[in-house]
């Protein structure tokens, strides 16, 4: 996305609220417009306004980095090792039995929580229960054979809006089927036609952030999905950019039901979803726990956060924030740096 900001040192009745633009706002659009409004806004950059902060986050925020400062960057390293040791859940036996849907072999599908269709066909697929009313479905990028799968899905479970956070194809290896309408070609159809998906409009959010409007048709009814393209996280990897995953999140908390992927579904995934689930978890005033959280999500979707670097930069981005509301949160802001320059050392950038 865009450079590093601050670096250290469905059916719907009723659609979302129309945004509100700015004169600084320049989103390149193309496309037809729709009668179907879209979603606020994203805070303006660099940092992540427009939250609805209350005063228990910021006194959970407090403690967690307080905590977290007082230790080393080795033991968030221990951590993780930690983390890795702990038994996989049970692997769902569809998983074994349908090999030809998986893009991964090495990379399970657990049965806990796992999205059944009605159908009776299998999907690579696990729910993801965040502390409110908002949900996930954590999956792998679609393979061609796949897709009719993907968007019976969609249907299926009310999906609201889909977060890409891959490339088709990176460092020339397919990592996605292109599964949705594009521009330059505005329709495509699925499951012998029975389900049509159509472009309505794209939105650039950001340099390398895109959102896309769809209509997906059936039989029966017409839903509206808002697709998000992050483009260019780097594959087991963490972007340059800290504060973009919260801004990403912005747009997609007002959404109840999301789907996110990337290739595997596991790493970038299970890290956009954890700072989801982190951030939430301070809005409501509760310690947070990171290490706890990243467990809990590998019980649902197994080998979510899928390396070192992904897990620390869960903690960095939340840091980063805090870095931002120091402000507010009369804390030891050398220290909040120190340590920062210290993670940031550690981490490896793409």
């Amino acid at each position: 996305m865009s450079g590093r900001s601050g670096r250290s040192g469905k059916r719907r009745q009723d659609g979302p609220r129309r945004p509100s633009r700015s004169r600084q706002q320049q989103h390149t659009q193309r496309g037809v417009q729709s009668a179907y409004d879209g979603p606020r806004e994203p805070p303006e950059q660099p940092t992540v306004r427009g939250w609805e902060d209350t005063r228990d986050f910021y006194s959970a925020l407090k403690i967690f980095v307080n905590e977290t400062t007082r230790r080393n960057v080795k033991e968030l390293v221990n951590e993780y090792t930690e983390l890795n040791a702990m038994p996989r859940p049970e692997t769902s036996p569809e998983f074994t039995r349908h090999m030809d849907c998986n893009r991964y072999r090495d990379v399970i599908c657990a049965e806990q929580g796992r999205v059944r269709l009605d159908n009776g066909r299998y999907i690579h697929a696990n729910w993801i229960t965040a502390l409110g009313e908002q949900r996930f479905i954590c999956t792998q990028g679609p393979l061609e054979t796949t897709c009719a799968d993907f968007w019976t899905m969609v249907m299926q479970e009310n999906i609201e809006s889909i977060v890409m956070l891959c490339d088709t194809v990176e460092q020339n290896k397919t990592k996605c089927h292109q599964y949705w309408p594009t521009p330059d070609k505005k329709q495509l159809h699925f499951a012998n036609k029975m389900i049509t998906v159509q472009f309505i409009e794209e939105t650039a959010l950001e340099p390398d952030l895109y959102r896309t409007k769809l209509a997906v048709l059936s039989r029966n009814s017409t839903m509206y999905v808002h697709h998000f393209h992050w483009r260019r996280w780097p594959d087991r990897g963490v972007p340059q950019n800290d504060l973009a995953p919260l801004r990403l999140l912005f747009h997609v908390q007002q959404f109840r039901r999301s789907v996110v992927h990337c290739s595997a579904g596991i790493g970038r995934t299970g890290t956009l979803v954890a700072l989801h689930i982190a951030y939430d978890t301070l809005q409501r005033g509760q310690r947070l726990n990171i290490l706890a959280l990243a467990r809990n999500l590998r019980q649902h979707r197994a080998q979510s956060v899928q390396t070192l670097d992904q897990y620390l930069y869960i903690y960095f981005v939340i840091l980063r924030y805090a870095q931002n509301k120091a402000a507010k949160l009369n804390i030891d802001e050398r220290a909040l740096t120190t340590f920062l320059r210290e993670m940031d050392e550690r981490m490896t950038r793409s």
